[in-house]
């Protein structure tokens, strides 16, 4: 899995990973986010790459939230339309913030 990470503005990081995220490669991208997360007041996860997304990925996902949440939050951004389905039948659409 390609990771790509970015400071976009002061403390806002954006983290953009590629492929298929499972229960190998949620690993790394869990690794990645909880060292953004530690230097980070805002994280963007840009989700536009992710082919196939498992439950272990949605844990890191839940993961990055909650390590953001007394910061300034976590938000995926470029939703696309396979990531939005998996979001929407598991409900974290209720439960993550969107943009």
């Amino acid at each position: 899995m390609k990771i790509n990470v970015n400071e976009k503005d002061s403390g806002t990081y954006l983290i953009a990973p590629e492929g298929n995220l499972d229960y190998i490669t949620s690993a790394e991208l869990d690794e990645v986010v909880v060292e953004v997360a530690g230097k980070a007041e805002k994280m963007i996860i840009d989700v536009s790459n992710i082919n196939y997304i498992a439950s272990a990925g949605l844990r890191v996902l839940l993961n990055a939230d909650d390590l953001m949440s007394e910061k300034g939050g976590m938000a995926l951004t470029n939703v696309n339309d396979y990531v939005m389905d998996i979001l929407k039948m598991t409900d974290f659409v209720s439960v993550l913030t969107i943009e």
